[in-house]
């Protein structure tokens, strides 16, 4: 090596951006090998990789970040000794390519410039000099790698789509304590995930530990535009092409719409912007979204919006904790007529004494309409709730083949005269689970519900479709989720067929004329001007009595 290729040496060694752009070189899947030509906003990426040691970057595709981050991983194992590098990525095949691309990098780097490969293997090279670089993907040995030594710098490709990242991350600590680099990248997944959650926490400088310093990630946002070759028209064409979800997903870096979430997050977020136009408060009408009026129970965990009316009716729906101690037990309160979240429980309570919160609630709400799922420990709180001789309860019929859209174990029936072939509780089956979440999505995408709860809104973000099931994701809960659908469920099945006899009785007594003597009255045709008229009766020492309490 002569004196000018030192100095070229030295400058390739202090500055990446200049050796890639000079020596880089990139496979084009139909123009063969290019030059790696950097766009300013690739330059800006490699430099925050210099200035910070956690990057976390929320990219659109096709952008060559995953080039980038191979190219900077092939610069730091050439240049510095006895580097160890390890990259992840979410499949086998995946993992492969990114080795390859740091091995065409290599291979094209002058030879008095690059420090030789000794070993050279799909998903693995080490160099003369020490430097190693190892790839692998999730579902393979990628967490027991990441956790066996210690790392100069960890490279996760498309973190929001990695379902153990939670614990990749937490095995991946202990091997960056001494010092090593990360670099997270990923396209947008939903929100909720290891990726959203720690985007976002960049994004508002929270920093957390790690080893014996605190860490915090820099974020860097790349959506599509930032590619030089698309401009605006681009965008339409592309979003007519693929749709708004996917395009939200593929290019434009927007959590919110980018998720396989069951109940959209664009249906949900409607609920904090749109105000109850019935309900004025000092500042204006309130979004239907806001904080209880009230938080009660011992445990403050019992939220109320609205106190109880005496004319209405309500359902109470709940699910029971497991009683692992992972998941909560949860119930809301309905109002059957406007179809409006009243109240609601979250919170971890034995189940005698969650039976006894539900059976007070429900007696304070009218005797609510107590619908509880009946599986593992629900069936012991639905014989607490029975033991209380607590009557207007939801039972299960058995082996009837009349449906309720398309449920063939639910059937109405009077809850003070329960069928011989009947369980207590609501059972959640192959078929009435589907029946129950479809039930909920279309409600929440109609806004026909009207929901009040953060608390409940915070399930639903994470509650998606995982090959094809819904449920919530890894770590978080649906306890509330699952209650408020089996209460929608029941209002639009046994309930819908309990109204109708309702609507029988409202119509019978709208033809009652009573006259000054309770005792003499007959049915009429009555017009508008008479109809409040029609609930009232004279009892005879000057006072009227009002019957609508017939109707209840």
């Amino acid at each position: 090596m002569d004196k000018t290729q030192a100095e070229e040496y030295v400058r390739c060694r202090k500055d990446p951006i200049y050796f890639i752009k000079k020596y880089g070189k990139i496979r084009h899947p139909t123009k063969g090998l290019l030059g790696f030509e950097l766009w300013d906003f690739q330059e800006d990426t490699l430099q925050s990789f210099l200035d910070n040691s956690y990057n976390i970057i929320l990219k659109a595709r096709q952008l060559g970040i995953s080039t980038l981050c191979a190219a900077y991983a092939g610069w730091m194992a050439n240049f510095f000794k006895n580097k160890e590098i390890f990259i992840l990525a979410t499949k086998r095949d995946t993992a492969t390519n990114l080795v390859d691309k740091i091995r065409v990098f290599l291979d094209e780097v002058p030879p008095w410039l690059k420090s030789e490969v000794t070993i050279d293997n799909r998903q693995s090279m080490e160099l003369a000099n020490g430097s190693k670089i190892k790839a692998g993907a999730t579902g393979s040995n990628a967490t027991d790698a990441a956790r066996s030594e210690a790392l100069s710098l960890l490279i996760i490709d498309e973190a929001a789509f990695i379902k153990a990242m939670d614990g990749i991350w937490t095995a991946a600590q202990p091997t960056l304590a001494t010092g090593g680099d990360c670099v997270v990248l990923s396209s947008p997944n939903g929100i909720g995930n290891w990726f959203h959650k720690s985007y976002i926490e960049a994004t508002a400088g929270v920093s957390e530990r790690v080893g014996d310093k605190n860490i915090s990630f820099t974020p860097i946002n790349l959506p599509w535009h930032f590619h030089p070759d698309r401009d605006e028209e681009w965008g339409r064409n592309e979003r007519k092409k693929i749709g708004d979800q996917a395009f939200a997903q593929e290019h434009d870096c927007d959590f919110l719409q980018s998720g396989n979430n069951v109940v959209s997050l664009k249906a949900l977020s409607w609920y904090e912007e749109h105000p109850n136009d019935e309900e004025e408060a000092d500042n204006g009408y309130r979004p239907f979204m806001r904080d209880p009026e009230e938080k009660t129970w011992v445990d403050k965990n019992l939220w109320i919006w609205k106190y109880p009316d005496y004319d209405k009716q309500y359902i109470l729906s709940a699910d029971v904790a497991r009683g692992d101690g992972d998941d909560f037990s949860a119930f809301h309160v309905i109002d059957v007529e406007t179809y409006e979240q009243v109240a609601e429980y979250k919170g971890k309570l034995n189940t005698d004494t969650y039976a006894h919160l539900i059976h007070n609630t429900a007696v304070q709400y009218n005797n609510a309409y107590i619908v509880v799922e009946n599986a593992s420990m629900g069936h012991h709180v639905v014989m607490k709730i029975i033991e209380m001789e607590y009557k207007n309860m939801y039972w299960t019929i058995k082996d009837l083949t009349r449906i309720h859209e398309g449920n063939s174990n639910q059937l109405h029936y009077d809850p003070y005269n329960v069928p011989k072939n009947a369980v207590p509780g609501f059972t959640m089956s192959m078929k009435s689970r589907p029946a129950c979440v479809a039930r909920m999505e279309e409600d929440l995408r109609t806004h026909d519900f009207i929901l009040h709860s953060k608390r409940t809104q915070n399930e639903l973000e994470t509650f998606i479709f995982n090959n094809g099931k819904p449920e919530a994701m890894s770590s978080y809960n649906d306890d509330l989720v699952m209650s408020l659908a089996i209460g929608m469920y029941v209002r639009a099945t046994t309930l819908k067929f309990n109204s109708q006899d309702e609507d029988m009785t409202k119509q019978l007594l709208n033809g009652l004329n009573f006259q000054s003597t309770p005792y003499q009255f007959g049915i009429y045709k009555n017009d508008e001007e008479k109809m409040n008229e029609h609930f009232t009766f004279d009892t005879g020492n000057g006072q009227r009595e009002d019957l609508r309490w017939m109707m209840n």
